[in-house]
């Protein structure tokens, strides 16, 4: 996980706002912000971040669409 860290920051730098990472082990996505902290969506649990104002979708919907699960 801390090479994605270390890779988001990268991404900060050149001005992105966010880096999901998904993860199909885990079946779970991680959303990284420019604030050093970052949260992990799994299962049924709605994604919800200010910058995509009415996002309803879940880490499951992600991975059913992808076909991964």
């Amino acid at each position: 996980m801390k090479e994605f860290e270390d890779k988001a920051q990268d991404y900060f730098a050149a001005g992105v706002s966010r880096v999901w990472v998904v993860d199909p082990e885990a079946i779970s996505i991680r959303v990284f912000i420019p604030d050093g902290s970052s949260q992990v969506y799994t299962d049924n649990t709605l994604i919800v971040d200010e910058l995509l104002p009415g996002l309803e979708l879940t880490t499951r919907q992600v991975f059913k669409e992808a076909e991964l699960i």
